[in-house]
């Protein structure tokens, strides 16, 4: 055994995986140009601070981190349970969407199976198809939205799943009711649709379909959603998943023991009760998207309209370059290449005065 090269020992599967680059720290872009202050606008994440009632939860909980926490979620659980209206045993909870994305594939992807995406879309879906060895169809964006009827016409006996991203990321837009009406009524049995609706708080538009009425009706869906976007709790990582009660009692299955932790729980117990912080996040969200239509308009910028808290905007430039620059000038933003738009840039929409500061840097940049 001395001497053997440990990649003849890994699976084969891991030869198509890339492991995730996240964006810079912000301390780490301080150091590195010298700068004193920072914008970041790359990540999607809430600009609000938690509330103070989230802290006070989260303090309270530190007195007894000692303990292990409650696996099965129990009083979160029956809150979220209240405010969807839905079955207890319809939820299940995990370390942020990408935790669930990767228990979903454990629990039902196999390498005989084929599983459809689109293209570009979340990266994640990518990720854990690879890793059970999944064969990936994938099915061309029509002008920035997800083609439905294309993704309908690509199923065949061996499509296991379809992910679905309502609204999409990186584009913002959604599809409608209609056309995933027209999707579920040719779907074989047998193949199950996940929709990650990890955006679905900010949604405005009045034909977005709730993937959680759907399960209702009985179709085989999966919805995802978050705390990390509008509850403003990104870095505590909380998602959790909706589904019939077979289905969430297959997945926990394949769930890691204690996968959410008190720290979370507690977090999320508070926010969830806390609803003046989720309608100001929503509130700065839409008035930050009026801002930037407008300032992008009168600069003859082409951008993407939003249903998410984010905007894909085509300055048609190298984003790679365009990303460098503005990391020069303190701001931190999402290149679109490695999204799969290589002259379009993926902004957070941010606080009034982080807004103001990405279009100056814009002017300077086009100057």
């Amino acid at each position: 055994m001395i001497g053997i090269d440990v990649k003849d020992l890994m699976r084969k599967e891991l030869n198509k995986l890339k492991p995730y680059i996240p964006g810079k720290p912000i301390d780490e872009v301080k150091k590195e140009f010298g700068l004193d202050k920072i914008v970041k606008l790359a990540s999607n994440e809430n600009p609000l601070r938690v509330s103070e009632q989230v802290k006070k939860a989260v303090a309270a909980e530190m007195e007894v981190v000692n303990r292990y926490p409650d696996g099965a979620c129990r009083t979160l659980k029956g809150l979220l349970a209240d405010k969807l209206s839905i079955d207890e045993e319809m939820i299940l909870f995990g370390n942020g969407s990408d935790g669930l994305l990767k228990v979903i594939a454990e629990a039902f992807l196999t390498a005989e199976d084929e599983v459809i995406i689109s293209h570009p879309t979340f990266v994640e879906y990518v990720f854990v198809s690879h890793l059970m060895g999944s064969q990936l169809v994938r099915i061309c964006m029509d002008d920035y939205r997800q083609n439905l009827r294309a993704i309908a016409e690509a199923v065949t006996a061996k499509t296991k799943m379809i992910f679905l991203t309502n609204p999409h990321n990186p584009a913002g837009t959604i599809f409608s009711q209609s056309e995933l009406d027209n999707l579920l009524e040719t779907l074989p049995e047998g193949t199950i649709v996940v929709m990650d609706e990890a955006y679905y708080e900010y949604v405005q538009d009045e034909n977005y379909p709730d993937g959680i009425e759907y399960i209702q009706k009985g179709y085989p869906i999966i919805v995802l959603r978050t705390f990390s976007k509008a509850y403003g709790l990104a870095g505590l990582r909380l998602g959790y998943a909706v589904a019939s009660k077979g289905v969430i009692e297959i997945l926990r299955k394949a769930r890691d023991p204690f996968n959410v932790n008190r720290i979370v729980q507690a977090a999320a117990r508070a926010a969830l009760k806390d609803t003046a912080f989720l309608e100001k996040s929503l509130q700065i969200n839409e008035k930050g998207k009026e801002y930037l239509y407008q300032e992008l308009n009168k600069r003859g910028i082409e951008y993407v309209p939003t249903e998410a808290n984010f905007m894909l905007i085509n300055l048609k430039m190298d984003s790679m370059g365009v990303f460098q620059r503005l990391l020069e000038m303190g701001l931190i933003i999402r290149p679109g290449k490695p999204l799969g738009y290589p002259e379009h840039i993926r902004l957070s929409i941010g606080l009034p005065e982080e807004n103001k500061y990405f279009i100056n840097c814009i002017d300077i940049l086009r100057s």
